[in-house]
């Protein structure tokens, strides 16, 4: 499981092999790296934000195609399996993944949120949970299905209903868009912060 996401990051060993060992043999034919060693070649490798972003990327793509094929089995002989629709998700601007449908027709905005572990944490952009917020005012169903262990064997899919106003989870704020004021020259040259 965890040793695709490993190589992908070019972080991993090989498994140890079991050897026999003769009596003084250990120190000339066996290199081992110590843990501090280890953890010191970890800690001064460069971290490559973009291997880690496409990572996530491609984690993300692999929820939107596991809730695709829940959501199919779901609406298994009905013909409103053949009305969802995973291409929202090619369009940040929809605020949802992937629109599909109760058995009885009823539309559903599914917005995935998939991880490889087992936290029950997940990132909700503004947008994403501005969309939430308009679709229950306006009586539409949105819904997150949040995918826990997607490289497994076994995902665990739960599915979260009125996400604004759920007291099962709590919001924190964990970035800020940051924004140069416009100012006028005029305030600069009073305030004395001519550079030059």
């Amino acid at each position: 499981m965890c040793r695709r996401i490993k190589k992908k990051l070019n972080f991993y060993s090989s498994p140890i092999q079991s050897i026999e060992l003769q009596k003084n043999s250990f120190k000339k034919n066996v290199s081992i790296s110590t843990y501090r060693d280890i953890k010191q070649k970890i800690i001064t490798k460069p971290i490559d934000y973009l291997e880690i972003h496409k990572l996530q990327m491609e984690i993300g793509r692999l929820g939107e195609a596991y809730v695709y094929e829940y959501e199919c089995k779901e609406l298994k002989g009905t013909h409103y399996i053949d009305n969802i629709d995973v291409s929202k998700a090619l369009d940040s601007n929809n605020g949802y993944d992937i629109l599909s449908y109760t058995r009885d027709g009823n539309p559903i905005h599914i917005e995935v949120k998939a991880t490889t572990g087992t936290e029950d944490k997940f990132y909700l952009s503004k947008h994403e949970f501005e969309t939430a917020k308009r679709m229950a005012e306006n009586g539409l169903v949105y819904l997150i299905y949040f995918v826990k262990e997607i490289i497994s064997e076994n995902p665990k899919l739960e599915k979260i209903k009125d996400i604004t106003q759920n007291n099962n989870y709590k919001f924190e704020e964990t970035s800020w868009k940051v924004s140069k004021i416009p100012y006028d020259d005029d305030e600069i040259i009073k305030e004395g912060n001519i550079n030059g």
